[in-house]
């Protein structure tokens, strides 16, 4: 008997990476750091710790993303929209809460970045950091800026980091985002490719994460 369209049909691929990438990300997701900050369990110079660490990885991410704009490429043109670019905001909201708390990186997050920085000549692997940043900040960074202005009193003004006045709303925008990865013109190789960083991505805030909760023990 031959096999119907449904049977064939394979899922769409922003499926696949979401259910592929899920057990990662809860755990990064749900790491002490992240759990007591949006709990309302530590302060507003932890939530400034975040932004300073969030520093080095957006400078990494958008300068990747810069380069990809001045050499198109058919798999990433569609995304590096400098409307998505965060940097500039998370520094304004790291001025109005007062600067930013290390002149240096930690180390979990100078390997994250150079993990970036590596993915300059691979464009299907800097989607996956691209995807994990930008489609986050669209939403589980909306109930964090949300948390940190109930519990912290962190203002509107140092929230601009989450506000993507350039681009639709953003179930509308996610939505988009997602038809734009099931329509790139990515091999099988490519998409287990992606897959396999945003895997990496996960793991690298979860370690960033970590070493942010253990500064704050005293």
């Amino acid at each position: 008997m031959p096999l119907t369209l449904a049977a064939t049909e394979r899922p769409a691929f922003s499926a696949r990476l979401k259910a592929e990438t899920a057990a990662r990300h809860e755990q990064a997701e749900h790491s002490s750091f992240m759990a007591d900050l949006m709990g309302g369990k530590l302060t507003v110079e932890a939530y400034r710790m975040l932004l300073t660490q969030y520093v080095y990885i957006y400078e990494a991410l958008e300068e990747v993303a810069a380069g990809f704009r001045a050499q198109p490429n058919p798999i990433t043109d569609p995304f590096v929209l400098e409307g998505l670019d965060r940097l500039a905001a998370i520094k304004a909201d790291l001025a109005e809460l007062g600067g930013p708390t290390d002149a240096r990186p930690l180390p979990a997050t100078a390997d994250y970045a150079a993990a970036i920085r590596a993915t300059a000549s691979a464009p299907e692997r800097f989607l996956a950091h691209h995807y994990l940043r930008y489609l986050g900040d669209l939403s589980g960074g909306q109930a964090v800026a949300a948390l940190v202005a109930r519990y912290y009193g962190v203002p509107a003004e140092a929230l601009s980091m989450y506000r993507f006045e350039a681009l639709p709303k953003p179930k509308v925008f996610k939505d988009s985002y997602r038809g734009l990865l099931d329509s790139a013109p990515l091999t099988d190789t490519q998409r287990d490719a992606l897959v396999g960083e945003a895997l990496a991505g996960f793991d690298h805030n979860s370690r960033v994460f970590a070493q942010l909760g253990e500064r704050l023990v005293p």
